[in-house]
């Protein structure tokens, strides 16, 4: 049974995410769109804006206007078959407040609607938050543990908030404090907030599908029981955020200027470098990931110079020997290739090249299947990705097939029982960010996979831990996946995840050790978290 969906809209006209987020709903086997309610009377949910954050989201939007733009201005009746039938709303009107008349509500409650997404009206009070079985569904484009209110995306910016969330609530009688049924992260964007809004909107357009197939494959019982054992708790005390005033605006504005200012020439000056580090696994790894005494691995003297740099490693052991596979990046070609040394425990032996594509490569992730070992490197931006056979380990390889169709970003896998599980980052849209979503996929078969999508997909929605760091490995008859925590920049820290449950329907993990870039060496992030029996291998960022 197909959950009935009601629609409630200021307009026929709506900004370009929220008519991409009726087409997700329309795709949605599981639901159907069944009425849209129109705003006769749409009305601004506030007071008017101060002049100057009016003057500054004009500029904002004209230097940095990206495509695909998610407020652009489209006809939801242009969408391909489109034929909902469509119902006007008067509603009594109360200084923010929107109430729906009686005979408004006898009409939508003859319909008998699961679901009313808002995507228009302001704040909604009164009876019509009843009616549907599910309630009325919102979102909050802001953290709702950070503020309440907005702008979107403003003050996450303005404040230098690492992270930006967009929340799907279920509506309550209170602002912004609604029952929260999905959260995600994103990173904050320090320069702009037209780019920092434009790509948590664009995510958003996804989300309401997904807690569609959360419903349908927990059950409506389970799926509530989950939401009411606070499984996103909430943080009563948050501040009721709204555009700030003049005297505020022009302090907000300059603090932002000076300090992009700042951060442009030290990124002119100062390039991204990344160097492998390794230590001694002498301890328990999961213990405290900090007692490692990381030391870099230098290479070779005349090898390398400034335009290049080595990442992430991925080490294995064969005939008593550490051979470490690594990203080799060279700034005049924009590109990595695929490295491999030698490690006899004081230095790299003799790097050599093993894999060079057109397209970029890097995080060589290497598997070993009866006894033949197989590199499944990054390639996302050709969106596909590829296996390859040793024909002469290490040295010599050859292109297998395609492994996996699709954007696939620090593809991993991992076996477990009959399945091979492939974790790789994907984006939604193209105008998310590929650090924000972790998708997982399975299949019965390594050399000739059929990849089956995981029915929560993305199964983890969160910049803080979703971008895999490095093989899952098995202690204790756990599981662990090693994570990029991308928050503050792209490569910021690793989190060890250890996974509690993973079947085809359900997926969950829960974070148990972090690993810090070493800041008395001015490393500025770490991204990669790799061992064998005796060593540990993790990687350094800098700007040199």
């Amino acid at each position: 049974m197909k959950l009935r969906v009601i629609l409630l809209l200021d307009s026929f006209i709506v900004s370009a995410w929220v008519l991409e987020a009726v087409e997700q709903v329309l795709k949605e086997k599981n639901a159907e769109i069944v009425l849209a309610a129109i705003n006769q009377k749409p009305k601004s949910s506030g007071k008017k804006s101060p002049f100057l954050y009016r003057l500054y989201r004009a500029i904002d939007r004209k230097l940095f206007l990206i495509t695909p733009d998610a407020f652009a201005q489209k006809d939801i009746r242009n969408i391909k078959g489109w034929d909902i039938p469509s119902i006007p709303i008067t509603p009594i009107q109360k200084k923010y407040s929107d109430y729906f008349q009686k005979e408004d509500l006898d009409k939508i409650s003859t319909i008998n609607p699961d679901i009313i997404l808002r995507f228009g009206f302001r704040i909604l009070r009164g009876k019509i938050l009843e009616i549907p079985k599910l309630g009325v569904w919102s979102f909050h484009h802001g953290d709702n543990q950070f503020y309440k209110g907005g702008p979107p995306g403003f003050w996450e910016v303005m404040l230098k908030k690492e992270t930006t969330g967009v929340v799907l609530q279920r509506l309550s009688e209170r602002l912004d404090d609604g029952q929260v049924l999905y959260k995600s992260f994103s990173q904050t964007d320090p320069l702009s907030v037209q780019r920092n809004a434009n790509k948590i909107f664009w995510l958003s357009s996804f989300i309401i599908p997904r807690v569609i197939r959360q419903i349908k494959t927990s059950g409506i019982d389970k799926w509530e029981k989950e939401l009411h054992n606070n499984l996103f708790p909430i943080k009563s005390e948050v501040p009721l955020l709204t555009p700030p005033a003049l005297v505020k605006m022009a302090i907000l504005a300059s603090e932002l200027t000076f300090r992009n200012i700042f951060r442009k020439i030290n990124e002119r000056f100062k390039k991204p470098y990344w160097e492998i580090v390794v230590a001694r696994n002498e301890r328990n790894i999961l213990s405290n990931l900090s007692v490692f005494n990381f030391h870099s691995i230098k290479p070779p003297k005349g090898l390398h110079s400034k335009g290049s740099f080595w990442a992430d490693p991925f080490p294995i052991e064969k005939d008593k020997k550490t051979w470490v596979f690594f990203e080799d990046f060279k700034y005049h070609s924009n590109k990595g290739k695929i490295s491999v040394a030698e490690w006899d425990g004081k230095k790299m032996i003799d790097p050599k090249d093993v894999l060079e594509e057109e397209w970029h490569l890097s995080y060589p992730f290497i598997w070993v299947e009866n006894n033949e070992f197989y590199l499944i490197p990054e390639s996302g931006e050709i969106g596909k990705l590829f296996i390859y056979k040793a024909l002469e380990f290490p040295f010599k390889w050859t292109k297998v097939e395609v492994f996996f169709e699709g954007e696939a970003y620090d593809p991993t896998l991992i076996k477990v029982e009959d399945r091979y599980w492939l974790f790789v980052n994907q984006r939604p849209h193209k105008g998310t960010s590929a650090f924000v979503e972790l998708y997982a996929y399975y299949s019965a078969s390594l050399l000739e996979p059929k990849w089956i999508a995981h029915s929560l997909n993305p199964i983890v929605s969160d910049v803080n831990s979703s971008r895999p760091a490095g093989r899952i490995f098995q202690k204790g008859g756990k599981l662990f996946r090693p994570a990029q925590d991308s928050g503050l920049r792209y490569g910021h820290k690793v989190k060890i995840q250890e996974i509690l449950n993973l079947t085809p329907e359900e997926y969950k993990e829960a974070t148990v050790a972090v690993l810090e870039p070493d800041n008395s060496k001015n490393q500025l992030g770490t991204h990669t978290f790799n061992f064998t029996d005796e060593w540990v291998f993790s990687d350094a960022y800098y700007r040199k």
